[in-house]
C-alpha cells in the first residue's frame, strides 16, 4: 500500500507541496480553511477537505490519525493556529509530522509540542539563492552530515568532449560523479534547460563516455570540495 500523505494550510507553500506529492503519484489529502483554495486544488489531488484544522472533532472525522505524514504548511500569519494543529496531530499520533516554521523558537516550539521535522522555506530558498548567485555553476546543493553534500551542477566548458578517465575527477577533485542528467533529443531551441523533464538521467555511464555541451554533473563529495568543484570554468 502507497504512503499516504495530507498537507494541512495551502498557501503557496503548501499548495506546491499538495501538487508535487500528488504529481508523483502519492496519496495526498489536502485541507485548509478557505472554500476557494479547496475547490482550486482538489482537481489535482486525492482528496480535498474545508475545515479549520484546530478543531480536534474535525480532524478526527478526515481520520487524520490513518495518515502516514501530515505536513502542517499554515503560513506564519497564523503562528497559533500552526503550533495547536501540530500539537494536535501529536495527539492524534500521526507517525511523521513535518510542520512549517518561520523562525527559529517557532521551529523549538514546534519541536517540543511533537513535529519530528521542522522546514522553514523562506530560510532555505535564501540560502540556495545565495549559493547560487555566489557559485553560478551550482544549480542544486543538498547538504548531508559530517559535511557531505550531494549537488548538481553544470558541466564546465573546460570539461566538454573530455571524459571522467581523462580528467580523473575523484582523484583530482575529490568528489564523486553519481549521475548526468542529459538534454533530450530533437528538443525545441526554445526548450527551458533548467527544466528536469527536459533532460535524461544517466545514472550508468562509462568512464569513456564524453560530456556533452548542456550536460549537468550530479556529484557527492565533502561540501567544500563540491564548492570548489562547482567554479570550475
Amino acid at each position: 500500500m502507497s504512503k499516504q500523505f495530507a498537507v494541512i494550510g495551502l498557501g503557496r507553500f503548501g499548495f506546491e507541496v499538495a501538487l508535487w506529492l500528488s504529481q508523483h503519484h502519492f496519496q495526498t489529502l489536502a485541507i485548509d480553511v478557505n472554500r476557494n483554495l479547496v475547490q482550486e486544488i482538489s482537481k489535482d489531488v486525492d482528496n480535498a477537505m474545508c475545515f479549520d484544522s484546530t478543531n480536534e472533532s474535525a480532524l478526527r472525522d478526515a481520520r487524520i490519525d490513518e495518515i502516514d505524514t501530515v505536513i502542517c504548511a499554515i503560513g506564519d500569519h497564523h503562528v497559533q493556529n500552526n503550533i495547536l494543529t501540530t500539537a494536535l496531530l501529536k495527539q492524534f499520533g500521526v507517525p511523521r509530522i513535518v510542520a512549517r516554521a518561520s523562525t527559529d523558537l517557532h521551529a523549538r516550539i514546534l519541536k517540543i509540542v511533537g513535529a519530528n521535522e521542522v522546514v522553514n522555506p523562506e530560510k532555505e530558498m535564501g540560502m540556495r539563492t545565495a549559493q547560487k548567485v555566489a557559485t553560478p555553476g551550482l544549480t542544486e546543493l543538498i547538504p548531508l552530515s559530517d559535511n557531505a553534500a550531494i549537488a548538481e551542477l553544470k558541466v564546465p566548458e573546460s570539461f566538454i568532449g573530455k571524459n571522467i578517465y581523462d580528467l580523473r575527477i575523484r582523484s583530482r577533485y575529490g568528489i564523486n560523479v553519481i549521475g548526468i542528467r542529459r538534454l533530450k533529443e530533437n528538443l525545441a531551441d526554445e526548450i527551458d534547460k533548467d527544466d528536469k523533464e527536459s533532460r535524461n538521467f544517466i545514472l550508468s555511464f562509462s568512464p569513456e563516455d564524453i560530456f556533452e555541451k548542456d550536460d549537468v554533473f550530479v556529484v557527492a563529495g565533502k561540501e567544500t570540495d563540491v564548492k570548489k568543484f562547482a567554479s570550475i570554468k
